[in-house]
């Protein structure tokens, strides 16, 4: 099976990825406009505004770190369990441009948090952890998993560099979302790299808690860039190659007729069996003689937990 046949990609829909250093190459930065990408995930999974807020923020924010691996085939899943009514959220991404996510209760409602917002906070949970998979193609993933802060997501991420990589990173991310249809989605990533000038991090810093709402910036520039450019105007941006990321899904036929028979073990079966991709959404039906002959054959679990 070539990996075209292993890939469902969803075209026309997606979010760009902009990504350089900041303040003469003090800092760097990342900038995400992913209005498509969720509106796209709101659909395909049915989610309510408040699992798409929570969703696309955490979809973005992996877009974001992994493309910070230098590694090109390699990956990273983000897991949120904060024990909120939303239950797990996960978010899988490849330098590559691909990504992928789902949320354990998509269809969940709260009150607006104090300033009217969407809860996100609450929707997630702030009791519980964030677990962080890098695959860079060693026999194992590498791991880290952090206490939540907050449950905001962005705020979660940037504890989880400061805890598990010592590295001082500023993150904002933000969906303005409404029943069936996203309005914005956007965030930035900014991190001080070594032997930065403290003057040039406390400007940036400044510029950072002067933005009231992320989403709003994001809303009002056509791209992520152009957002940025305008909240560290006077600073510097120097750009490198954007990257355009897709929903891209690794299930298939074979791996879920391979996960189905090991869940079967050795139970016989003359009943018709389904298997839904929590990803895509895609369901894969089969019959007994398929699943027949077959008990014995494994298939390889990836870091979210499910079969690669």
């Amino acid at each position: 099976m070539n990996a075209d046949e292993e890939r469902t990609v969803v075209k026309n829909t997606g979010a760009i990825v902009s990504r350089g250093l900041l303040a003469g190459g003090n800092l760097r930065i990342f900038a995400v406009k992913a209005d498509g990408l969720v509106a796209e995930s709101m659909a395909r999974h049915r989610l309510s505004p408040l699992a798409a807020a929570a969703l696309g923020r955490l979809m973005m924010a992996a877009m974001m770190m992994a493309l910070d691996i230098k590694l090109k085939k390699a990956r990273i899943t983000l897991k949120m369990d904060g024990g909120g009514p939303l239950g797990l959220v996960v978010a899988d991404a490849e330098p590559q441009g691909q990504v992928r996510g789902y949320v354990a209760n998509p269809g969940i409602t709260l009150p607006p948090s104090e300033d009217g917002k969407l809860d996100v906070s609450s929707g997630v949970g702030r009791r519980g952890t964030l677990s962080v998979f890098r695959d860079v193609k060693l026999k194992e993933p590498l791991s880290s998993q952090v206490p939540l802060v907050s449950g905001e997501v962005a705020e979660d991420i940037a504890h989880y560099y400061l805890l598990s990589e010592q590295t001082p990173t500023a993150v904002g991310l933000g969906v303005l979302a409404a029943p069936g249809r996203v309005l914005s989605a956007g965030g930035f990533m900014v991190q001080v790299l070594p032997d930065a000038a403290e003057k040039a991090v406390q400007m940036v810093e400044e510029r950072i808690r002067s933005t009231p709402s992320v989403s709003r910036l994001l809303e009002a520039h056509p791209d992520a860039r152009r957002a940025m450019e305008a909240l560290f105007d006077g600073i510097g941006i120097e750009w490198f190659d954007d990257v355009e990321f897709h929903h891209s899904c690794r299930c298939s036929r074979e791996m879920a007729r391979l996960l189905l028979v090991e869940l079967l073990a050795n139970e016989s079966t003359e009943d018709a069996r389904e298997v839904r991709c929590h990803f895509c959404g895609t369901s894969y039906v089969f019959q007994a003689r398929e699943l027949a002959g077959t008990v014995g054959e494994t298939a390889v679990a990836g870091p979210e937990g499910r079969r690669e």
